[in-house]
């Protein structure tokens, strides 16, 4: 039994390792489609890809469940408000990271956007949760990381730092709602819910701004199939397969591994060259996120179905 628990977590890490490199080239791809669709269009494009890859995924839950006779929370009225919410902040989230990407670097990005561990424990305070020891200290210190990455020479933080700052408080959100519906609800449900949500949002963002040209949508195709198939659909059942035999904290440790593969990226593709102020802050960001990890266990993160973030 025990070699077999063992077997387990070593698939689980390499499940979850995957995903990591996933999701942190998934912000190079964001960065090159930058250039080609406006960040409404391509957040749409990318959920309406999500929502369908996912559909297909839950078909075969359902199908397996039945056979096996496994009885899952069915549909409800908490799946479909917990899985509107969920997908308002996750689609806003996207929207402002897109945006922001286009203005900053892949490596400053993905290190920022990672900082919505940092800010959980924030979050919390709406969900009555006391902070825990090192809560504080690795807020302190992200915000550091964020100040020797940003904070320019006039001391000013450019457009594209802003917005997708304010994309990691949106993950935040995004993790404060799946925290109190996961509870009460299927999780694959939920999440189909929340990526049948993006979907709609995306649509009605794309017929405010204006429905991209073909050769537009041409020319990210190769970004979309990626972020809406591989780190959408793909990158998320292989989180929730993974995270099934491991610790949260050592999953979600995993996990935020993908801002060091973010900046790795943006290095080799995109060619970009971080300032040693950068790399200084990059470090700081990484060391507060790992910090987070030792006291996530006494924060409001600690639920049973804690393995259901989504990306």
């Amino acid at each position: 039994m025990a070699n077999i628990v063992g077997k387990k977590k070593v698939v689980g890490i390499i499940m979850l390792s995957i995903c990591a490199f996933i999701w942190g080239f998934a912000f190079v791809a964001q960065s090159k489609a930058s250039g080609t669709l406006d960040a409404f269009s391509f957040s749409g494009m990318r959920f309406i890809f999500s929502f369908a890859g996912l559909s297909v995924v839950y078909i075969i839950y359902d199908v397996l469940n039945k056979k096996r006779g496994y009885n899952t929370i069915p549909w409800s009225w908490h799946t479909i408000i917990g899985g509107v919410l969920c997908g308002v902040a996750l689609y806003f989230a996207m929207v402002c990271q897109q945006m922001g990407i286009a203005f900053t670097t892949v490596g400053k990005t993905s290190f920022i956007t990672a900082m919505y561990i940092v800010f959980v424990p924030i979050v919390g305070i709406v969900a009555r949760q006391k902070p825990s020891t090192f809560s504080i200290p690795a807020i302190l210190i992200a915000m550091l990381g964020f100040f020797f990455m940003c904070i320019t020479g006039e001391f000013s933080v450019t457009i594209g730092d802003a917005l997708v700052l304010l994309c990691a408080v949106m993950y935040s959100m995004q993790i404060l709602f799946i925290a109190i519906y996961a509870k009460v609800c299927d999780p694959v449900r939920l999440t189909l819910a929340q990526f049948a949500t993006t979907a709609i949002l995306g649509i009605i963002g794309m017929a405010i701004v204006g429905f991209p040209e073909g050769i537009a949508i041409k020319g990210a195709i190769l970004e979309i199939l990626y972020l809406g198939i591989l780190s959408g659909a793909i990158g998320f059942t292989m989180q929730t397969a993974g995270q099934k035999h491991l610790a949260p904290s050592t999953a979600t440790l995993i996990m935020s591994m993908e801002a060091v593969v973010g900046l790795i990226g943006g290095v080799i593709i995109l060619h970009e060259e971080p300032t040693a102020r950068e790399i200084l802050g990059c470090l700081l960001v990484l060391f507060a996120v790992v910090l987070a990890q030792f006291e996530i266990k006494k924060t409001f993160l600690e639920f049973k179905n804690e393995k259901y973030f989504i990306r």
